[in-house]
């Protein structure tokens, strides 16, 4: 007993000493960096607005691609094939959940400039910052209607900056970052100050807005061509596999499985080079308060 008191004593003094100087056990440090990445993953499916953990999306994407590749391999009769259409199906459901998340992201963004209009009429008739916010959530553009909602729900608990810096680490974009500073600051100088403000930032958003969506459709081509000349010699080869003994003897074989190799790392490289050449800049969140 006296032992285990003398080293769990050692282990609280050693801790304390850690805590004190701002240096903690690498374990520990590994566990909360573990615990941030899950929140982070949290966060990111939340966004995408799927109501599942990251252990069910893991388990999801895995079961998927490991049905998939069954199927071409009971198809084709060719390992290496279904090797490359399970690693496909493994990368999809995150494609398709970013996706979700880039079309709720843009309309929330495309909503700011009406919301914010919403906002300058509502204080220059003398409605204080709060009422309009809360009359956002009521009256406002659909896509921001929850989250002003929820910060009605959380200023009766909070103080009002308080809840409105939950709701932009709950919108977690750069233009919401910019436009609930301005909000903020409203309830430190008081309307009068922001009105104008508001105005040209609705202004200069809706700008901002065409600009990226002209660059997106510029683009839109380009991407379409990539993803076909990645997948379509795959999709090509299994169904010469499935229909000519030929090919499927010779891509069973070790040669076979060589050269399916190569070509699956080489289509995704070039996809990866080409969707990286392709990536409008993100802005990043220089204003945020926790950030993602």
């Amino acid at each position: 007993m006296r032992l285990l008191a003398g080293v769990a004593a050692g282990l609280f003094v050693y801790l304390a000493l850690g805590a004190v100087i701002g240096v903690s056990p690498r374990w520990l440090e590994q566990q909360h960096n573990g615990r941030r990445t899950g929140a982070r993953w949290q966060d990111w499916l939340n966004q995408a607005g799927v109501s599942v953990t990251p252990v069910q999306f893991v388990a999801v994407s895995l079961s998927a691609a490991a049905l998939v590749a069954a199927l071409i391999l009971g198809i084709t009769g060719v390992a290496p094939l279904a090797a490359v259409g399970g690693g496909i199906t493994l990368m999809f459901p995150r494609s398709m959940y970013a996706k979700r998340r880039r079309s709720l992201t843009k309309s929330r963004l495309a909503a700011w400039p009406d919301a914010l209009r919403d906002v300058s009429a509502h204080l220059r008739s003398s409605m204080s910052v709060h009422g309009s916010l809360c009359e956002l959530g009521r009256s406002g553009p659909e896509p921001l209607r929850p989250y002003f909602n929820r910060y009605a729900g959380l200023a009766v608990a909070l103080d009002y900056k308080s809840a409105l810096e939950v709701v932009r680490e709950d919108l977690a974009d750069p233009m919401s970052d910019r436009i609930i500073e301005i909000l903020l600051l409203a309830f430190d100088q008081g309307t009068s100050v922001v009105i104008d403000i508001l105005d040209e930032l609705a202004d200069s958003s809706t700008l901002d807005l065409r600009l990226l969506e002209e660059v997106e459709t510029s683009q839109l081509e380009t991407r379409l061509e990539a993803r076909g000349a990645t997948f379509m010699p795959f999709v090509v080869l299994a169904i010469l596999c499935a229909t000519t003994t030929g090919y499927r003897e010779f891509y069973s074989s070790p040669a076979g499985w060589l050269v399916v190799s190569l070509g699956g790392v080489m289509a995704a490289v070039g996809l990866v080079v080409i969707s990286r050449l392709g990536q409008v800049p993100a802005e990043e969140r220089i204003l945020a308060g926790g950030g993602l």
